[in-house]
């Protein structure tokens, strides 16, 4: 065996068994907190409201003599949710708006997410064909203990989802402090009113306490909660009473007291524990020596709510706590009340039963100075002086997740110590197989090597899990690997994967029979007793062996028998498979591509760049320049606009025939995408892949359905990559020179910014292109010059007519295009992640592709790799707007250069193996299909489906056009978000921009004007006010989006002025008419753009 072999084989068992230890350990050793399916009660229902409607808003009143003693409700909202109680928002999920975002992104309870994983940071958004994530699937419990008062109360909910059916279910009760039995909550079950209109009544607004509800219509109850919904609390922690007292101890002279309790745990039906607690200024709190958590002084209010299942053991633990005064506090004269602490716990079994309570009392003990192991039971102590009841009003209470996970030192001492527990069984199990199973003495190493392509599949198959467990974590279908015992499913899968591998090859090379029968016995038992500890369903257990069987049966065929039906497929294929059959399957490829960017495609809104784009066009064909309805001329991309004034002058101005275009690009960059795979990989098969992949990917599909220039700029630069291969790479003939200029000049006269695209050519030209010879390769340089200067004269044209001028500070007061190093991780981060992280798989057969390829020298495909890194490196720095949209040309070809260095890594990787076993495993077919698979389950075409009847972008068009079709002669329209005004309004007299953006404002004639409807400016509420008080009636335009921008003054006014009249998706319609009179005077405060 070469060294290399060597190193691949071990490198190959290494990673099984980090593999198995990351299994191992949370199988065994601290199970990571489950996403556990909510048991809603059966008189629990959906509720929604009367009428189809993108968002509806919901209350509950009732009376309450006194403070209750606990309070609290869980509620699933389809899709989005604010939850306010007696006028104050307490939470909130709002994804909406934005529906490539993970699953509970936008979750403002951050431990009541799916899973610990951590989001990746990213800056930006782009949209994408992709249908919202099921939010509702996510149960957000919330305490309103210290929200509610005596008196009257109200709960409220504002829903919205992005199709007109949206519901909500809540349940929860409320408990008075006297016997007056308790409040029920539920939807269903009790009076809750809703309404489709965002109602203010003399400055009141819904969601208001005292705002008169009389005219609100009884909520519509749709059937109950049959639908699975998850969270990995305890229900426990919100409807439990809290039990036990704020205790102290003896304090010693530098204000420090120590408590400390014993908790027992039963030996049977523990299944998970929590604590609550609260403390007086410094503390900690330790369980059986481990820190749970350390909190700073003046929090004593902060009810810590935290899951502890992995610090506790069978029998006895012990709870240990150090209290601090604050230093300030010492030697002071006055008198301080004494360091107190509060805790209440208890374990629960799997059905959510309480066992083992604890609460702090006068059985915790005290210690007048700590001992050595004090926090472990040494040393005696006092009882524990008891200081009175909690305040339940004052405590505010948060859960904190798995306070395991804090405990950095045990966590990774246990961590790594499976580790290489994992490593050892790996080597052991490796060698084992190949010395006594394949019988290969020949030495250590030919004996691992046998054995690492034995357990081969396994760790294909655990590196596939490992690569979907981390791609789907802030998606839908990651519930699957985050419920309970899911982590024992994928052990059993590894352990069904090797067995049917020892089959295989016992079967091939008619092993011993007595050989056979120890491993599959010892595989046999761990997977039962696996199945048994997850509890799997008689019918998944019958599906289960029925699939296993199948492929036994399949492997224990006679050898003829199987080799025969294998060679009739092969020689099917290849009886079926002539040239001429692969571009009839990309024909089937390109056809079903055409159907999904075609489907519905009149229903989305425009998009706010949609809109710039079909105005500018509009200004061709009245004008003959890109004059938008402002009268700013709009001369960026040139070629785009021109050509879709033609194309609308050909066949009619509307929003389905300017989407159209882009549609026949998107296609053609399909048949475009597998010339040029085919030509770079020399499979066609590969190639076909590729371009199957790129016809679903969301954002290829949203972008061919989008008035803008991005898909013909990726098309032309698809095509140019592939000219400057034929015309400079292989040397095929001047007209693939030629060519290849004339589509370069035309992708920058699409889309300025991709002058970043010049230096990787050029280099490519360098690196490829030698000897040059000036007498025969004049033309290059003329044919340069000329692109060149038609380019020059482009970007000079747009820097004159086109540039916003400055007219106030703002988040960005330099142009967009220019050298920066602001977030320069910021473009990267994004692109390599994606939407939901789902270009990750892709990222990381890219980065090993690129190793690979290097090693290969192979200078076609690294051309590829590097023109891949050096524009994402100039768009990083030029680009001061994070967006991967400006990353759109090279996107098939990141996507084109990751599935090829998957295929050629696996082929490369079998082979190496196929020498230990002389081929009595279809390795090479094992890796293959093995890297299909995981592609296939990388997408999510059921999103992508669904996403055709979603309102994926703000239906501001919408507004516009009733705002339109209603308007009176002297109507005034204000906005504050004005782009759909220019198409679906012809115009806007007035624009509220909260604070001030870059690259929206002109100055024209005296005025700052949007560069879109031309409104003019409104930047405080004197201007407001004036505009009221000169007009007969005011239609108020209100984008969901822009609400974050204005000040809480300036939003309260916007919300209840006039009467609310049209609302749509993401999207308000309020008027405003003389009898609802003028608002009072808001002071002016200054700090604003003032009057102009």
């Amino acid at each position: 065996m070469n060294r290399l072999n060597r190193w691949l084989s071990l490198g190959l068992v290494i990673i099984l068994g980090f593999l198995l230890g990351i299994s191992g350990f949370s199988v065994w050793d601290k199970s990571p907190a489950a996403a556990d399916r909510v048991a809603w009660s059966a008189q629990t229902q959906w509720i929604a409201p009367q009428a189809p409607t993108y968002r509806f808003y919901a209350r509950r009143s009732f009376f309450l003599n006194d403070v209750p003693e606990a309070a609290w409700l869980r509620l699933s909202a389809d899709n989005d949710f604010i939850l306010y109680v007696n006028g104050r928002a307490i939470a909130r999920d709002r994804n909406i708006l934005y529906h490539s975002l993970g699953l509970g992104s936008r979750f403002s309870e951050d431990f009541q997410r799916a899973n610990d994983s951590v989001a990746y940071r990213s800056r930006g958004y782009d949209w994408i064909q992709l249908a919202n994530a099921k939010d509702w699937k996510l149960t957000t419990y919330v305490d309103l203990t210290r929200h509610l008062q005596a008196g009257r109360n109200t709960i409220a909910i504002e829903v919205q989802k992005s199709r007109q059916n949206p519901r909500v279910v809540v349940e929860g009760a409320v408990y008075p402090l006297s016997t007056s039995p308790a409040i029920d909550l539920a939807t269903g079950t009790t009076p809750w009113l809703v309404s489709n209109l965002n109602e203010a009544h003399n400055g009141l607004l819904w969601f208001d306490r005292d705002f008169p509800d009389e005219s609100w219509s009884s909520a519509r109850t749709i059937g109950s909660v049959r639908e699975g919904t998850y969270n990995r609390l305890s229900p426990r922690l919100f409807d439990r009473f809290l039990e036990g007292n704020w205790i102290t101890g003896i304090e010693s002279s530098q204000g420090e007291v120590w408590l400390r309790s014993d908790w027992q745990i039963p030996q049977h039906q523990f299944s998970r524990a929590f604590i609550r607690f609260a403390g007086d200024g410094k503390y900690a709190l330790l369980i059986n020596g481990l820190l749970v958590n350390r909190y700073e002084a003046d929090r004593n209010n902060d009810l810590h709510m935290y899951e502890v299942t992995n610090f506790l053991h069978p029998g006895n633990n012990t709870l240990a706590v150090h209290l601090t005064r604050p230093i300030h506090q010492l030697g002071a004269a006055a008198p301080f009340n004494p360091l107190g602490f509060f805790l209440d716990g208890w374990a629960e079994t799997k059905s959510h039963a309480v066992i083992a309570p604890i609460a702090t009392n006068n059985t915790w003990k005290t210690l007048e100075q700590p001992v050595s192991g004090w926090y472990k039971g040494e040393g005696e102590g006092q009882a524990a002086r008891v200081l009175g009841s909690p305040d339940v009003q004052k405590l505010e209470r948060t859960f904190e997740g798995d306070a395991y996970l804090l405990n950095y030192p045990d966590y990774l001492w246990h961590f790594w110590l499976w580790q290489l527990a994992g490593v050892g069984c790996a080597v052991v199990s490796a060698w084992s197989l190949g010395r006594f199973w394949l019988d290969d003495r020949h030495s250590w190493w030919n004996s691992l090597g046998a054995g690492a392509e034995l357990l081969l599949p396994g760790t294909l198959f655990l590196i596939g899990i490992g690569l979907l467990k981390h791609r789907y974590a802030e998606a839908e279908r990651g519930l699957l690997f985050f419920q309970q015992q899911s982590d024992s499913l994928i052990l059993l899968g590894f352990l069904v994967v090797v067995l049917l591998t020892l089959l295989w090859s016992w079967r091939e090379r008619k092993l011993a029979c007595l050989g056979l029968w120890l491993p599959m016995g010892l595989t046999a038992f761990v997977s039962l007793s696996l199945v048994g500890s997850v509890g799997v369903s008689p019918a998944s257990m019958c599906l289960i062996l029925f699939g296993f069987g199948a492929i036994a049966l399949f492997i224990l065929l006679p050898s003829r028998t199987r080799h025969d039906f294998i060679h009739r497929l092969a020689t099917a294929y290849q009886a079926y498979s002539p040239i001429w059959n692969q571009w009839l399957i990309l024909g089937a490829i390109v056809a079903i591509g055409f159907i999904v960017r075609t489907y519905n495609l009149g229903f989305v809104d425009l998009d706010a760049d949609e809109n710039t784009s079909l105005d500018a066009t509009r200004g061709i064909l009245r004008t003959g320049a890109p004059q938008a309805t402002s009268g700013i001329w709009y001369t960026r991309s040139p070629a785009y606009h021109y050509m879709l004034a033609l194309w609308l002058r050909l066949f009619g101005d509307s929003v389905v025939n300017a989407r159209f275009l882009s549609v026949l690009w998107g296609t053609a960059t399909l048949v475009l995408v597998f010339i040029l795979t085919r030509k770079i990989t020399g499979k066609a098969w590969l190639a076909l892949i590729v371009t199957a992949i790129l016809a679903f990917d969301p954002s290829q599909v949203y972008f061919s359905r989008f008035i803008r220039f991005y898909q013909v700029v990726q098309c032309l630069s698809i095509l140019s990559f592939w000219l400057f291969l034929k015309g400079f790479v292989e040397r095929s003939g001047r007209a693939y020179q030629y060519g290849f200029f004339i589509a370069l000049t035309l992708t920058i006269l699409n889309q300025e910014v991709t002058v970043t695209l010049l230096p990787c050519f050029f280099v490519g030209f360098i690196f490829f292109y030698r000897p040059f010879r000036w007498a025969d390769d004049w033309q290059i340089v003329v044919s340069s010059i000329v692109s060149m200067g038609i380019i020059a004269y482009d970007l000079v044209f747009f820097s004159i007519r086109c540039l916003t001028p400055w007219v106030a500070l703002s988040d960005s007061t330099d142009a967009y295009l220019k050298v920066h190093f602001f977030s320069i991780s910021g473009l990267a981060n994004n692109f390599f992640v994606g939407p939901s992280r789902m270009h990750i798989i892709y990222s990381f057969f890219f980065f090993l592709g690129w190793i690979y390829f290097l090693k290969r020298r192979d200078g076609k495909t690294l051309f590829l790799f590097n023109s891949v890194s050096i524009n994402l490196i100039l768009l990083t720095i030029l680009i001061y707007q994070i967006a991967t949209r400006y990353t759109y040309q090279i996107y098939p070809i990141f996507i084109l250069l990751a599935v090829y260095s998957a295929a050629c890594i696996a082929e490369s990787l079998a082979s190496k193996f196929e020498v230990f076993t002389r081929n009595s495993l279809p390795t090479r077919g094992i890796a293959i299909a093995s890297i299909v698979l995981l592609l296939i389950l990388n997408v999510e075409p059921n999103r992508v489906l669904a996403s055709y009847q979603d309102a994926l972008t703000r239906r501001n068009n919408e507004a516009f056009a009733y705002i339109s079709s209603h308007r009176q002669p002297g109507d005034v329209v204000i906005s504050t978000s004005p782009a759909a005004a220019s198409t679906g309004l012809g115009g806007l007299d007035y624009f509220i921009p909260g604070n001030i953006r870059f690259d929206v404002f002109y100055w024209n004639n005296g005025r700052v004007i949007d560069r879109w409807g031309g409104g003019k400016l409104i930047s405080n509420l004197d201007q407001m006010s004036h505009v009221l008080e000169n007009s007969k009636r005011v239609w108020l335009h209100v984008d969901n989006h822009t609400e974050g921008r204005f000040e809480p003054v300036f939003r309260d006014y916007i919300e209840t002025l006039g009467q609310p009249i049209m609302e749509t998706f993401g999207a308000r319609v309020r008027l405003w008419k003389p009898e609802d009179g003028v608002f009072p005077h808001v002071p002016y405060q200054g700090g604003d753009l003032g009057a102009y």
